[in-house]
């Protein structure tokens, strides 16, 4: 049952498996150098990650074999994916962060056309000064809420700023996004009825062609945002 003296193709029950390890051997081999690489085994079910490393065992400045050595770094990488999720997320909103729009790029022609709506809690310090901050917590919980309640699958809630969120959803023209508007718009009105201080600002722009810088874009749907949260404010149904 001894394995000594065989290679991967004799020894691994994964042939595929075995084939990849053998050329990693022999590329060891002729090159002197050495490797290390990660190999994911399904074990009924249950995935396991190894890290593998090897080694070129040198004698009189030739190459006579090689060293390896095989790691189980399963819970590892579950705790680096776990610390890289939670540096994408906003821990109290549950929104994904800043951070996230930058590493993953929604700047290609694939996910055209493309719509970017901007949001924002409108009278958030009046309603911290006036009924405290747990009541102001609860007012952007509701604000993600109601956005996470309409967001399509493929797209995402991003925590803007403080009380600034940013959907982007790809594939979606105007039609669509004037559609979701309309749903954010009627579910801020049922909110109402029990927190009559939610009034969500909101600006949408679509972007249709890579000619159109994305930052143009966003600043689109910002300056919208602002002028829809300035009239929201002089009409009379607006919470004071």
């Amino acid at each position: 049952n001894s394995i000594l003296g065989k290679t991967d193709l004799e020894v691994q029950c994964d042939k595929e498996l075995g084939e990849m390890n053998f050329k990693e051997d022999q590329e060891v081999l002729k090159t002197g150098k050495s490797t290390d690489t990660y190999t994911e085994i399904d074990d009924n079910g249950y995935k396991h990650i190894y890290q593998v490393k090897k080694n070129p065992v040198c004698e009189n400045g030739e190459i006579v074999g090689i060293s390896g050595v095989i790691n189980d770094v399963t819970e590892l990488m579950e705790l680096k994916r776990r610390f890289e999720e939670l540096s994408y997320m906003d821990t109290f909103t549950q929104c994904y962060n800043r951070n996230y729009f930058l590493k993953h790029d929604y700047d290609e022609k694939k996910y055209l056309p493309c719509t970017y709506i901007m949001c924002d809690c409108n009278n958030l310090k009046k309603v911290n000064d006036r009924f405290g901050h747990r009541t102001g917590d609860k007012y952007i919980e509701d604000t993600v809420e109601i956005l996470k309640s309409v967001l399509p699958e493929d797209g995402i809630c991003i925590r803007w700023g403080g009380d600034e969120f940013l959907m982007i959803i790809p594939k979606c023209g105007e039609k669509k996004c004037d559609e979701i508007i309309q749903q954010i718009n009627q579910q801020q009105n049922i909110k109402k009825e029990t927190d009559p201080y939610v009034d969500i600002a909101m600006g949408a722009a679509v972007r249709k062609s890579m000619t159109q810088m994305e930052e143009y874009v966003i600043g689109k749907a910002d300056q919208t945002m602002y002028e829809d949260k300035n009239k929201r404010k002089q009409e009379d149904g607006a919470w004071k």
